[in-house]
């Protein structure tokens, strides 16, 4: 059943893997077969299930499989040698592998049939091309929790009908009298409560110009975001104190507040969960940046089920908005089906009044309780990052356990002594019973309070099956739990499989599982019978430990290698040996005894912390390219730090009125700050994180093997000589070598490779030589608190194992090309800076070096020639006077190695063009261009074009960008030109690379398409 459950899982894997979805008569009976072969083989395991299978072996043991004594027993019973053949026969040899092994493809191809219905499912509610950037007047329900940000107040909205906006002669829906097929349909009509049938003509609204055209498409469940000035307090907190309104900040505002409409920002209320608004927004569909190894926007927004974003508009230009386009709340709420969403929000709200306003950690405190971890500054998310203790930040199953054991602890005692009259609760439901269900059912109203995360849904599932086995009489081994919980969940959410969560929450209990039966394996072998000291201090027996806590007995059974005792019988021990252990036992004295006891008890949350470090190094170094080598440390205070005193009190907080939640906040804040100070302390030692680049697939499989060699337990032959425990294990660490110590190709000496990364609207070119690296800009600033250096250039430099940057260009004073400057020295301080911006920038304040880029400075870096083209002298001179603006001043630089070159022409306009070629000539002839300033009309002259005469010109610039980069005039110039275009919205990252034979180009978004990505037009 695992086999089949994981071919389940590989399925549903490998269409995430697809380019496009699957289509054609082809796939239909492929499907068609997979599913007659999938249900034959069901009700084949189901018809003999029901005849051999015996209650009391765990899931998934076969027929006779525990049986001592096989065929001998069977005779034993009246059973003959060819009756227990036959058995054999259909349940061992090759047939029956060859019958699992159709049923597990079957089940594959069921996987990958099911991920593809739910891809098309969720792909066809898309935002039509004609409706982005267009005002659009949607209604529409508040589905959940509103998050402030930088920008405003964002939060998630489903759509019940939507109409096009127009101004009085302008068509501004995109509309010609709502006849276009792709976009309008018949629908509701604008007024609140709307009407079938509704016109299809435009529609006067009242008290304005604004004309509203009928129903338009637009997808169900949409992000947006209302713009707000918002002020955030702490120390280097994100914490939101909100917009002053009375006196009082919009996050004090309660649920009372907010329904009565108390509260007012740029001339709207704020929304709710659970209301039903109308809004005149501007959507756009999904997009984010393609980068190698970066993060992925687009897959993210589709798992969310967001399939357009946008923001909500405040005003129309001079006129200002008409009192019939405003936002508008319908309905206060909350309305049917968002009830928990709303419960949620005031749970929030009370919290944050418990809160001290000053509290840095407060976010903390908030990701605890309700899994909203939004409010965490970027500083402390990397603080614990870097000392692997970010995954108590989350909602995980450890939280999920404590909770769920929590609950069948105190239910479990007030069961047994339940009893009203002659009817006593126990004999009407085992104790045990009851508080698995009880536990199970905390488990739930926690995971939904949370969120329902993929940890959580992981945790939780894991509780169910535990349950489901205690209510069955069954036993769940924890392999069989675990890969049920990962099927259920990964059925649920095709789209885990390629989330860094998935991985890492199941194989942290991987991990645990494998740890487990390497100790218990070792206790059965280390000596046959129980301790004797144990037994001569009053230990509990072999009878009453088996009438322990369900949760408990099922772990430890299910942990027992198939056909052994998990207890052994007593009787097997001579009493010699046991008065002999226990005097021996009484000689410690009590200090001895304390340190036994206590070594017993840490024995084995040192072996899980272990097994859990071991087996995440593969998977931390595929997703982040980093191991925190004193998370082992790090965790052993912070967890039960966190698990025993912070969660508990957060926890409490949502249940204690307001006065005694707010010094149970107290403490646990108290707590969280000691514990960061101390994560602090740890995370500034230089070699605190190792990093290495994202290596191959094949070097993170050996990886995989390796853990495996490291955590399973060995044979019997194996474990009878020490030594060759010791070389296997070493054997495993040795085979986690290569992920760890891999370091992508560097070009050739010589040669060179340039690297446009796809930013948004601004530069950032990573230009590679042997052992050298330059960087050209840092890209744009990207909203309050981030830029493209911390999100995009830094995370992409360490996944290529680049430890030192050598020199940084910038090239001039506009955000969009040093917006990211100070992230790139905060992570790489030795960097030279080389730029014309003025003196007191603030990047040149923060750089150990600097130097003035000058037309004719140049150096060479393993046979690479880097020259400077411009500014020269006068030119920065006349920048510098306010006689020219910063374009006229860009740092333009050319990087040749005689058989081909690269032109970085930055934001250089017509005039330095003229200049450049002038001075150069056909000098300027380059193989790749950086297209001068984006593409715009003020550049890519017809004279610079055709002296450069580039093969290839690439355009970075930001989707749906307000200036309209780059320019119909100037695309066609550098095609007339015979140039090969290149665009960062289209082609996402583009690698050139120098090689004896010739120039080689990659694009991101064509070598690894997946079919969530945006298509659009190719321009090249």
């Amino acid at each position: 059943m695992r086999m089949v459950l994981l071919a389940w899982v590989a399925g549903v894997w490998w269409l995430q893997q697809a380019s496009a979805l699957p289509t054609g008569q082809g796939f239909a009976i492929a499907v068609g077969i997979a599913a007659c072969v999938f249900v034959a083989g069901a009700l084949r395991v189901i018809w003999v299930a029901g005849g051999t299978r015996s209650y009391a072996q765990p899931w998934g043991a076969t027929s006779g499989r525990c049986r001592p004594g096989g065929k001998a027993a069977l005779a034993g019973r009246g059973v003959d040698d060819r009756q227990a053949g036959g058995a054999a026969s259909v349940n061992h040899g090759w047939p029956r592998w060859l019958a699992v092994a159709a049923f597990a493809l079957s089940a594959g191809v069921g996987g990958y049939a099911w991920a593809a219905y739910r891809a098309e499912v969720r792909l066809g509610d898309s935002l039509p091309a004609a409706l982005e950037g267009q005002d659009v007047l949607v209604t529409g329900v508040v589905a959940g929790l509103p998050i402030t940000t930088g920008d405003g107040v964002r939060f998630v909205f489903d759509v019940e009908r939507a109409h096009a906006l127009a101004r009085g002669d302008e068509r501004i829906g995109g509309c010609d009298t709502c006849g276009a097929p792709s976009v309008c349909g018949n629908g509701k009509g604008i007024g609140d409560g709307g009407g079938a049938g509704a016109s299809l003509a435009p529609r006067r609204l009242t008290g304005g110009g604004d004309l509203a055209c009928g129903a338009v498409h637009v997808p169900k469940r949409i992000e947006l975001v209302l713009p707000m000035r918002s002020a955030f307090g702490g120390k280097g907190g994100k914490r939101w104190k909100g917009e002053e309104l009375g006196g009082r900040g919009v996050a004090d505002l309660g649920a009372g507040d907010a329904s009565e409409g108390a509260a007012a920002v740029a001339g709207t209320q704020l929304p709710r969960a659970g209301e039903r608004w109308r809004m005149p927004v501007r959507l756009k569909a999904p997009r984010g940046f393609a980068n190698w190894h970066g993060f992925d926007a687009e897959l993210l927004a589709l798992v969310r089920g967001i399939r357009a974003s946008g923001y909500v508009r405040t005003s129309f230009g001079r006129g200002g908005q008409t009192n019939a386009v405003r936002s508008r709340r319908l309905h206060a709420g909350p309305l049917p089906g968002y009830g928990f969403a709303a419960w949620r929000e005031r749970l929030r709200d009370d919290f944050r009044a418990a809160l001290d306003p000053s509290a840095r950690y407060g976010g903390v405190l908030m990701a605890l309780a309700l899994g909203e971890r939004g409010d965490i500054a970027d500083d402390d998310w990397q603080m614990f990052a870097d000392t692997g203790v970010s995954h108590l930040l989350a909602i995980s199953g450890l939280h999920v356990s404590l909770v769920a054991g929590a609950m069948a602890v105190i239910v479990g005692g007030l069961w047994r002594r339940a009893s009203f009259g002659r009817r006593r609760l126990p004999l009407w439901l085992p104790a045990p019973k009851a508080a698995a269900v009880a536990g199970l059912l905390a488990a739930v109203a926690y995971g939904a309070i949370a969120g329902w995360g993929v940890p959580v849904r992981r945790a939780v599932g894991m509780v169910a099956m535990v349950v489901l086995a205690l209510l069955t009489g069954r036993f769940a081994a924890p392999s069989y739990a675990l890969a049920w919980a990962l099927a259920v969940v990964v059925t649920l959410d095709p789209w885990a499989v390629v989330t860094p969560g998935l991985w890492l929450s199941f194989g942290a209990v991987t991990a645990l599982v494998l740890a487990a039966r390497r100790g218990d394996r070792a206790r059965s072998n280390s000596s046959g019978r129980p301790d004797g000291a144990r037994d001569a201090e009053g230990a509990e027996d072999a009878d009453v430990r088996r009438k322990r806590g369900a949760a408990t007995r099922l772990e430890a059974v299910a942990a027992t290698p198939a056909c052994e005792t998990l207890v052994p019988k007593t009787g097997t021990l001579k009493i010699d040996e046991a008065s002999s252990a226990s005097a021996a036992w009484r000689a410690l004295g009590w200090m001895g005894r304390w340190g036994v006891a206590l070594c017993r008890r840490l024995a084995p949350a040192a072996r899980a912390q272990y097994a859990v470090t071991i087996g995440l190094i593969p998977l931390t170094l595929a997703w982040f390219g980093s191991v925190p080598l004193l998370g082992p440390l790090a965790n052993a205070v912070a967890i039960p730090v966190m698990t025993l005193i912070v969660t508990p009190l957060a926890l409490a907080s949502l249940m204690l009125p307001s006065g005694l939640a707010h010094w149970a906040l107290f403490v646990a804040h108290a707590v969280v700050v000691w514990l960061a100070d101390w994560l602090g302390t740890l995370a500034a030692m230089p070699w605190a994180v190792w990093r290495a680049p994202v290596a191959p697939v094949w070097a993170q499989m050996v990886a995989v093997v390796g853990v495996v060699v490291c955590l399973v337990p060995m044979p019997q032959w194996v474990r009878a000589a020490r030594r060759w425990v010791i070389g296997m294990r070493l054997a495993g660490v040795a085979l986690m070598g290569p992920a760890a110590l891999a370091s992508p190709q560097r070009p050739a000496m010589g040669e060179f490779r340039v690297t446009m990364l796809d930013i948004g609207q601004g530069n950032a070119v990573l230009v590679e030589t042997a052992t050298r690296t330059l960087l050209f800009d840092s890209g744009p600033p990207l909203g309050r608190g981030g830029d493209a250096g911390r999100r995009v250039i830094v995370p992409y430099l360490r996944s290529m194992g680049i430890a030192r940057l050598d020199r940084m260009v910038v090239s001039h004073a506009h955000d969009d090309h040093f917006g990211g400057a100070l992230s790139v020295l905060r992570a790489f301080p030795e960097a030279q800076v080389l730029s014309s911006l003025p003196e007191g920038h603030r990047v040149r304040r923060a750089s150990a070096t600097h130097r003035t880029c000058l037309a004719g400075q140049q150096w060479q870096w393993e046979g690479v020639t880097f020259r400077f083209l411009h500014p020269d002298k006068a030119a920065l001179r006349d920048g510098r006077r306010g006689r020219a603006g910063p374009n006229s001043v860009s740092c333009v630089l050319r990087i040749a190695n005689g058989r081909h070159s690269a032109l970085l022409a930055a934001d250089a306009e017509s005039p330095q063009e003229r200049t450049m070629v002038a001075r150069y000539g056909r000098a300027l002839r380059s193989d790749v261009l950086l297209a001068p300033h984006h593409g715009s009309l003020t550049s890519s002259s017809s004279a610079f074009v055709t002296a450069v005469s580039p093969a290839h010109v690439v355009f970075q610039t930001g989707y749906r960008n307000r200036f309209g980069h780059p320019k119909a005039a100037v695309v066609a110039r550098y095609r007339s030109a015979g140039a090969t275009l290149w665009q960062s919205v289209t082609h996402g990252g583009i690698r050139f690379s120098s090689t004896p034979d010739g120039m080689t180009a990659q694009a991101y978004r064509a070598s690894y398409r997946r079919y969530w990505h945006a298509l659009s037009p190719d321009s090249s």
